[in-house]
């Protein structure tokens, strides 16, 4: 199975605190005993370390994200001029403020690699066709 991650999902998984922390433990560990393939696209991790490091004032957890990047642990998928001309598609200015740049990136990635689903608690993108994991699990 292939699973995209987005910014909510990792932040969720990282952050005790966060209302679907329970949910993302559980998804994650379910998707890692299927032996799910997850992708992390570029921007979601530096999305995700901005939030921690800033917003979120958790920095250590931003170090720890940072230190799995180095460690080369997790599947960094690039952000390239194809992905961004398809997330382009995904964006409507008029409907909404609230889905970004990032999430059409992150819908962009799921496309190209025909994903199973996206790690993510957001409509947006059952909104535009793809399943959450939490529909899998």
């Amino acid at each position: 199975m292939i699973v995209i991650i987005d910014t909510d999902g990792l932040i969720a998984s990282l952050c005790s605190s966060d209302r679907h922390h329970e949910a993302a433990t559980k998804i994650l560990r379910v998707l890692h005993e299927q032996g799910s393939k997850i992708i992390y696209p570029a921007t979601m991790i530096v999305e995700s370390i901005t939030l921690l490091q800033g917003r979120l004032n958790k920095p250590m957890t931003a170090k720890h994200v940072l230190d799995s990047i180095r460690q080369g642990s997790v599947l960094i998928e690039p952000v390239t001029d194809m992905i961004l001309q398809k997330a382009s598609g995904y964006m409507d200015f008029e409907k909404t403020k609230h889905n970004t740049l990032f999430d059409a990136v992150v819908a962009a990635i799921a496309e190209k690699h025909h994903a199973d689903a996206i790690f993510s608690f957001d409509t947006f993108y059952q909104k535009n066709g793809f399943k959450l994991a939490a529909d899998l699990v």
